[in-house]
């Protein structure tokens, strides 16, 4: 009776899973980031935080501006187990610009700052 009572707990707890995220599916696979980032000109692309942000010790990450609902709601299941800092970044891609490189949506940073002499680019 003890193994029986043993053999049900862990049978009930293989069984049991975390349920799939929303509009994911078996058969649908998760979106894919080189799916986001073509382009063929930099006015298709944008910058966007990753997972944490400028403002929590992260960065931004260029994509295509019309996949920013899709990567915006996505967010969840892409970041749902980081942690972010509470510090402003000093990662480069908080003062860059998207541009368009061989059809792919990139990161470019400034190369310098204007806002006061002998200031350093982060």
């Amino acid at each position: 009776m003890k193994y029986a009572l043993y053999g049900s707990i862990v049978l009930l707890a293989a069984c049991g899973s975390k349920s799939a995220p929303t509009g994911v599916t078996a058969t649908t696979p998760p979106p894919n980031a080189a799916d986001r980032d073509t382009c063929a000109t930099a006015e298709d692309c944008t910058l966007v935080d990753a997972c944490c942000g400028c403002n929590a010790s992260g960065k931004r990450v260029a994509i295509r501006k019309d996949a920013v609902a899709e990567y915006d709601a996505s967010r969840e299941q892409r970041c749902g187990d980081s942690m972010c800092a509470q510090v402003i970044s000093t990662h480069s891609s908080c003062n860059a610009e998207a541009t368009c490189e061989a059809g792919h949506c990139k990161v470019m940073a400034h190369m310098g700052s204007e806002s006061g002499a002998g200031s350093a680019a982060p």
